[in-house]
């Protein structure tokens, strides 16, 4: 957690509408598939074979201050943050790597079954997404499966294409690959217990020029209470307050 006093966290219900607070820029090279924010500075891992870096952003500039590639074999995916860990997984590799939240130095690797997609870590245990309506809970430590759920919407049906992932309170948010719509679940049921739709943050929309320019990215301030939202090579990241 970052040393600030942490805000409480809100119970979320319902159809969230937001309010933009501040826009700050973003690379728009950054094919983000990570995001998260920590003691005062943004990290984010981005995607694309030969591209895929982790680095640590200054918000207010949008400075790259620190960054280490992948392996240029590998497809770059979700991040989560575990003590001064940092987990880095790849989209079809089958590994995830392990670097130092402060260098960016590897200091190992997990292996796993399957594609990788998001991650976020509640404290206790990591979350996965793999693209499905699944999410799958890993020890932080090990890697290893604890179990899994399957996400529905209000009416029952399932939430397929769950990408990045913000573990926050009790709640996993997660963005919807190829939608404007962000998604809160309760990880202990699956079911979707609100929904924010991001249509309209920003235009012109980038994935209009590009279909992959779609919105990936949440983290959560919890010195603020505040959310920085962004996508793939968009020019700005979005500090917003959901309501």
């Amino acid at each position: 957690m970052p040393t600030a006093t942490a805000t409480p966290t809100p119970s979320w219900s319902g159809t969230l509408t937001y309010q933009v607070l501040a826009t700050h820029p973003h690379d728009t090279s950054a094919f983000t598939q990570g995001l998260l924010w920590f003691d005062g500075l943004v990290y984010e891992s981005t995607g694309l074979r030969g591209q895929s870096v982790l680095r640590i952003v200054d918000l207010p500039t949008g400075r790259v201050l620190q960054e280490t590639a992948a392996d240029p074999q590998h497809f770059g995916e979700g991040l989560a943050l575990v003590d001064d860990q940092l987990i880095w997984l790849t989209w079809r590799a089958g590994t995830a790597g392990v670097y130092h939240q402060n260098t960016l130095e590897q200091t190992g690797s997990f292996t796993y079954s399957g594609e990788g997609w998001g991650l976020c870590h509640d404290g206790t245990r990591l979350v996965m997404s793999d693209g499905s309506n699944t999410l799958t809970f890993r020890h932080p430590e090990t890697f290893e499966t604890l179990g899994s759920v399957a996400v529905v919407d209000t009416d029952g049906s399932p939430v397929n294409r769950l990408n990045e992932l913000e573990c926050i309170g009790d709640d996993v948010w997660a963005n919807v690959w190829l939608t404007d719509r962000i998604v809160i679940i309760d990880p202990d049921t699956g079911a979707v217990i609100a929904e924010a739709d991001m249509a309209g943050i920003i235009s012109p929309h980038p994935a209009d020029a590009d279909s992959n320019n779609v919105l990936n990215g949440i983290a959560y301030r919890p010195d603020t209470g505040t959310f920085l939202i962004t996508g793939k090579r968009w020019p700005n990241i979005f500090e917003v307050r959901f309501e």
